[in-house]
Order: structure tokens, then sequence, then C-alpha cells
């Protein structure tokens, strides 16, 4: 059936705007440590925007191997690991994430309200457990120099493969050391609380853009979200003590 030039030209426009618009949408990718500020904050991005994103990513390994592929916008590591990454841009400082410990679920909570406190329960523990820093994680290279100080000479380390926590399920220790949301988020052990800040066991985390992100504009508006001094009470409340306030 023939149909007239300007019907024709209508029909088309109409079914233009019938189709439904693709969605933006972004991939940030971030160790759990930093994925449990994320999350909400994600969340809050995507109510106020109705920009979807996906926080993702595992080990600071799969992190690494995921961004020389995609997909990734976003990508949120240690500082130190983000300035030897050649596919990450425009990093943001974010603030700091402190190591904490934990025993397993039904364990005796030790008090290491003060570093005297905190020094006593490590050189009691039969095993002390964290990452181990030949694996070259941002966290058991900080734990490992710290136990390196003079004053916990005689503490019995536990150097594991992976989350420090496993060596509780495996009797292998009785003390595990790892970045506080985690111990946090894990239902299997009791958190004892933070490593006091005088031994300063912390790791700094950045923001950064990946080379493989389709929209860097994009990317780069949710950085800026991410360090908006609006969101620090959410990064606190998540472990994250953040540089903006």
């Amino acid at each position: 059936m023939w149909i007239p030039r300007r019907s024709s030209f209508l029909i088309a426009l109409a079914l233009l705007f019938a189709a439904p618009a693709e969605a933006a949408s972004l991939t940030v990718l971030a160790p759990a440590s930093a994925a449990a500020g994320l999350r909400p904050l994600a969340a809050q991005y995507t109510a106020s925007t109705g920009i979807a994103v996906t926080v993702g990513g595992g080990s600071r390994a799969k992190v690494v191997e995921a961004l020389k592929t995609g997909p990734a916008d976003v990508v949120v590591l240690p500082t130190a690991d983000m300035a030897e990454l050649p596919n990450v841009t425009a990093m943001t400082p974010l603030g700091r994430i402190t190591v904490g410990m934990a025993v397993k679920a039904g364990a005796k909570v030790p008090d290491i309200s003060t570093p005297e406190k905190f020094r006593a329960v490590l050189l009691a523990a039969k095993g002390v457990a964290y990452a181990d820093p030949a694996a070259g994680t941002s966290a058991g290279e900080v734990i490992d120099t710290m136990l390196s100080a003079p004053e916990f000479k005689g503490v019995r380390r536990v150097p594991v493969q992976g989350l420090a926590v496993t060596a509780l399920a495996s009797g292998k220790a009785d003390i595990a050391l790892q970045m506080l949301p985690e111990l946090a988020a894990d239902k299997d052990v009791a958190l004892a609380g933070p490593v006091p800040s005088a031994y300063g066991a912390g790791v700094d985390f950045s923001a950064g853009i990946a080379s493989v992100t389709n929209d860097a504009e994009a990317a780069e508006t949710f950085v800026v979200y991410l360090a908006d001094p609006k969101n620090a009470a959410l990064w606190r409340k998540n472990g994250l003590d953040p540089l903006f306030h």
C-alpha cells in the first residue's frame, strides 16, 4: 500500500519517540572494603539522577584485571595502587579505611580500646591472621609493617592468601586483622573494633576514571559526587574517614 511522503515522515517520527531510550549507566569497580560505602552512595545517586550505578569488582587482583577490558567507568582502589595503574586517570583522593580486629563469632571479644590493651591481645593470641603482604595487598603490607615494630616482637603471625578471617574458620588463628568494613559485614566473626589510631594502621583510597569508559563525562560527574562533602557522613558510617568535610 502506498503511503504519502508526509505520512511516512510522521510514522517514522512517531516510532522514534515511541522507542525506549537507552538508559544511562555506570559501572564502578572496587574491593569489598570500599564497596561498603560505595553501594549506598550509588543507590542515592541513582535515586536523584536516574543513572543506574553498578558496584562490583571483588579482590584487588580482579579489579585490576577487569580494568584491562571493561566494562568499567570508575574505579576505587588504594591510592598507592592507583598511582601504578596506567589505565586509570584523574585520581581523586577520598579518605582512609582503618584496619580492624575480629575474632570468631561466639568467642570472647577482646578489649582493644587503648594501644596497650591492643598490644597485649596480640601478644597473647595463639595466631594473628592477616593478608600475606607478598600477595601485594595494601592492607597486608600496612599490617605487616605494624607488626614488624619492636613492641610487637613475639606476636605469632599467620599470613594468609585472601581474607584473614579464613584463618579463624580453619582454626589457624584466633585473631584476624583485616579492613574494618569487611569485618563489620561478616556475620561469622565478632568485631573487636578498629586498631588504635596510634599505630596508623589504615589505607588511603582514591577514585579514578577508567580509560575503557564509554562516558568519561558521566564518570567524572560521579567521582565529583563521591567527593562531595555532603556525602561525608555516609562514607564515615561505612568505614571510610573522608578527607572532605
